[in-house]
């Protein structure tokens, strides 16, 4: 079907809209249109009209983008239907030209949705790509069009980027030499012919400032491919010509460019180009050591020099830490006699470390505005790329070689900074927080432990004199971020601190939680969990119960009055720390109480947000509100099924179940409802559940869904009937339950793992061959002989074999941080319950089951079908029926023979069980 132009327009049009009601009209629209073939060219061919007004075009471009990133190669789970390659071919011959033609917003967007194309296709898929790249770059290039010069530039940058992150292998290793013998050469051609026209343009007048950043925009360009191109290993095209990269490298370094640095926009565009060849050449330096090694001491000076005229402005961050982690890379390289002579280390010192670890206003505006990245940067070491934690990472790159130099300057400083303090504490505060950073971020952490050590100050001295008179400060609100500092440093040092000076300091930490600032009262819960761990020799935990029994109140009241801080309320360091004070403390009913209440309030607020469909978007989320909402239906299941919730609980099982990432986690919530609910209460929604499910099965079918059905009918078989889970299940469709039967659970018995699982399952089908009339009935033969053969097959399987690798639980003491994905919550995690507490042993289950079958069973089983009874109990049976099966009268074992002989007559597949114990047989015959 052919795409009206004219509807794109206008729906692309009218999705610009501000009113809400036409724009969703027209994203429904083109969301409905996506599905129709030739979608995705339709809507190129109306970014390549110039006639259209640039807005449609640009959001058509968007559209393009978006379309084809789920689209062009859809995942399994992926609901999206693939775009046909008719289609994609028609794409690739029109996107080169159409992205170089089209103005900067549009091109952008296209270059993007062709580096979508490329991580898919290129090269194999798509070998024209590359030489119409080249092609293009030289006629651009000819005409001095920089417009699209960069816009070859940017896609071949896009494409070659997996040379960086992807694992060496022999497939990418073609790949890249077939990137480099097309494309090393123009790319050099292009950097020198580009830097010649910078030079002249520099050197007649300055130049105009658009003029240059274009060019300078193509130089840093070529640096990134060079990174991508290099990262693997050192090409020798490359190393063939590494004067004429390097001395182009250097000239930015040492070259002041005054018509583009007269502006703040001017000198990013410099600093970008000036960062990625600090890039570039710390690669050389990390791994092409030997090769590079004539050019580290004209670079060390180069970047040295040009740290020194770098301010402090945040926009310029990018390109100091750069700068500063080639030092670092060569101080602890062969190289590093260049910092032996002497004024060296104290000038870095001086000039670089000391201005870049002093607090910025940037940095006093972030511990206010957005604690939580503060945090993330400072405590949890996710600040590698800040001045402060790259200028610390130089010194200890220097003391790798000049330890003893390096300690004694810094401890000088240290001393100077602290004095500068006591001299003017209220002007000079962030001499001390200077102080107490370095102090930190160069203490040495001991392999394999959590302890650490310095030899800058003596700790216990130190954390006398300069740390402690802020934490006995009465003004938890005063100085904040010193506050934060000296709270850091008893975390970081908690197990240099003796236990009495400790102890004494738990009021403190106490009231520290009702801080206003949420760095102060989230470092004052860090402190308290991170004590709660330390561990004396022997492993024996240093802080017991007693230690922190006369602050208990206190502490759990202000832990949970914390969490009503703005911003806190979901704080959580407070919440750790709250738990791992339940876990170490023995608490009174005086104490359970508001702990309880709090608790409760907390719940009662999550719990509005637990069933709503936005907070179940995110699939990182999923686990953890999974937990929460089994753990609300089993302890108010009756709650849940007020003013509806139980369907919007279920609405929260159609959304996971239908998605092959998230349906283990629906059949949690499925199993749970079922659990802990009245049959009377499910009934009326168990042909929603089934169809659900069934549909599920009829499109995505996977191994682990059908094992997961498969429990969950095992789990409904034994809580409801068997009756009930045949007559629900033919409700939605007649004899359905015998299609599932014979489809799905007879031959995936023998896949189910765990064992409370294989007892389930077990005594569910054991159950339903010797209590359901559907499967007693002499139609049902077949299915009957088969399903006793899955039951055996199951519970004859060797225990290693179906023991599953249970997850290893994570070091807590220093699993530190907050992560996007989900985090088993072990502490808190609900524990595995039995179904079936009652059934000991499934295997003398199904024995005892067979033998209580009724004679008017028996006579539905034809008696033509039973032979050789004695004999396959001893040679299928005997390596799993328990001794007491002896105990069985006679009549009932005749019965059990007779039963089991029906399988042998059948020719179903045998059970391959050899005798165990040659006694139990004995004893059984």
């Amino acid at each position: 079907m052919e795409i009206n132009p004219e509807f794109l327009s206008q729906c692309f049009l009218h999705t610009l809209s501000p009113a809400p009601e036409p724009r969703r009209a027209a994203e429904a629209k083109l969301t409905e249109a996506a599905d129709s073939p030739n979608y995705a060219l339709a809507v190129l061919r109306l970014v390549a009209e110039p006639s259209v007004d640039e807005q449609i075009r640009h959001a058509a471009a968007v559209n393009f983008k978006n379309h084809l990133r789920s689209r062009w190669a859809p995942s399994a789970e992926s609901s999206f239907s693939p775009i046909l390659d008719a289609e994609k071919g028609q794409i690739k011959s029109l996107i080169v030209s159409l992205m170089l033609s089209s103005p900067p917003r549009i091109q952008s967007q296209l270059s993007e949705s062709l580096s979508l194309i490329g991580k898919h296709d290129f090269p194999k898929s798509w070998p024209s790509l590359l030489p119409e790249l080249i092609s293009n770059l030289h006629a651009a290039s000819g005409n001095n069009d920089y417009v699209s010069v960069n816009g070859v530039l940017g896609t071949a940058n896009s494409i070659f980027k997996k040379f960086r992150y992807q694992y060496k292998t022999n497939d990418l290793l073609l790949e890249l030499k077939y990137c480099l013998d097309n494309f090393a050469a123009p790319l050099l051609e292009i950097f020198l012919r580009t830097a010649a026209l910078i030079d002249s343009t520099v050197s007649s007048g300055g130049g105009s400032p658009v003029t240059l950043k274009a060019l300078f925009e193509s130089q840093r360009l070529c640096c990134r491919i060079f990174y991508s191109l290099n990262f693997q290993e050192l090409p020798e095209f490359f190393e063939d010509n590494m004067d004429k990269w390097m001395n182009e490298f250097k000239k930015y370094l040492t070259t002041s460019y005054p018509a583009l640095e007269s502006s703040a926009d001017g000198i990013a565009v410099v600093d970008d180009l000036r960062a990625a060849v600090c890039e570039n050449i710390s690669l050389y330096m990390e791994k092409n050591e030997e090769e590079f090694k004539g050019y580290v001491e004209g670079f060390a000076l180069s970047i040295w020099t040009l740290l020194g005229s770098v301010s402090q402005s945040s926009s310029r961050d990018r390109l100091a830490v750069t700068a500063i982690k080639f030092l670092t890379t060569v101080s602890t390289s062969v190289q590093h006699i260049l910092f032996a002579n002497d004024g060296v280390i104290p000038q870095i010192c001086q000039s670089i470390v000391i201005p870049n670890v002093r607090l910025r206003d940037e940095d006093e505006e972030l511990f206010e505005m957005n604690y939580i990245e503060f945090i993330r940067r400072d405590m949890e070491g996710s600040d590698l790329d800040t001045r402060r934690r790259i200028a610390c990472e130089l010194l200890k790159g220097i003391a790798t070689n000049y330890r003893t130099r390096v300690t004694e300057l810094v401890a000088v400083q240290i001393q100077n900074l602290l004095t500068s303090y006591a001299a003017n504490a209220a002007a000079n505060w962030k001499d001390k927080d200077c102080a107490i950073y370095l102090v930190v971020s160069l203490a040495s952490k001991k392999a394999g432990g959590t302890s650490v050590s310095t030899d800058l100050v003596d700790v216990e001295n130190f954390f006398a004199q300069v740390i402690l008179p802020e934490l006995r400060s009465q003004d938890v609100n005063g100085f904040p971020m010193l506050k934060a500092g000296a709270l850091k440093f008893f975390t970081v040092f908690r197990s240099l601190i003796p236990k009495p000076v400790a102890v004494q300091l738990f009021p403190d930490l106490v009231r520290f939680l009702v801080a206003e600032s949420n760095v102060v009262h989230s470092y004052a819960a860090s402190c308290i969990e991170k004590l709660m761990l330390v561990k004396d020799d022997g492993g024996r935990p240093r802080y017991n119960s007693a230690d922190i029994t006369p602050f208990l109140q206190g502490l759990m009241s202000n832990l949970f009055n914390a969490l009503k801080f703005p911003e806190s309320e979901e704080n959580q360091y407070v919440m750790k720390c709250i738990m791992r004070v339940l876990g170490v403390a023995e608490v009174s009913p005086e104490i359970a109480a508001p702990c309880i209440a709090g608790l409760t309030s907390i719940l009662n607020e999550i719990f509005t947000l637990l069933l709503s469909p936005d907070s179940w978007k995110r699939n990182s989320n999923v686990p953890a509100l999974v937990r929460l909402l089994q753990a609300f239906l089993q302890k108010a299941s009756h709650e849940l099924n007020q003013e509806g919730r139980l369907s919007q609980v279920l609405g929260i099982f159609n959304r996971l179940v239908s998605s092959p990432s998230t349906d283990e986690q629906g059949f949690y919530v499925l199993n749970t409802v079922i659990e802990n609910l009245d049959y009377g209460v499910i009934a009326p929604y168990m042909v929603h559940i089934w169809n659900a499910l069934f549909t599920r099965l009829q499109n995505k079918r996977t191994v682990k869904f059908v094992k997961s059905l498969l429990i969950f009918m095992s789990l409904f078989l034994v809580k409801h009937s068997s009756a009930k889970l045949v007559d629900t299940m033919n409700a939605v469709q007649p004899n359905i339950f015998m299609v599932i039967l014979e489809q799905f659970w007879i031959p995936n018995l023998k896949l189910i793992t765990g064992p409370i699982e294989v007892k389930l399952a077990a005594v569910a089908s054991s159950r339903l061959i010797c209590e359901s009339p559907s499967l007693l009935d002499a139609a049902a033969i077949r299915h009957w002989g088969k399903m006793l053969d899955s039951v055996v097959t199951l519970l004859s399987r060797p225990e290693e074999d179906r023991v599953e690798d249970e997850p290893e639980m994570p070091d807590i003491a220093e699993n530190v941080g907050y992560t996007a994905t989900f985090v088993n919550l072990y502490n808190a995690g609900k524990k595995e319950e039995d179904p079936l507490k009652d059934i000991k042993d499934p295997k003398q289950f199904l024995v005892a089951s067979l033998a209580n079958l009724s004679a008017h069973s028996l006579e539905i089983i034809p008696r033509s079908l039973v032979k050789t009874l004695s004999q396959q109990i001893k040679q299928h049976y005997c390596s799993f029926v328990p001794p007491t099966i002896a105990q069985l009268s006679e009549h009932s074992l005749r019965l059990v023979e007779n039963n089991i002989g029906v399988v042998t007559a059948l020719d179903v597949p045998r059970f391959n069980c050899e005798v165990a114990n040659p006694n139990e047989a004995y004893a059984l015959h």
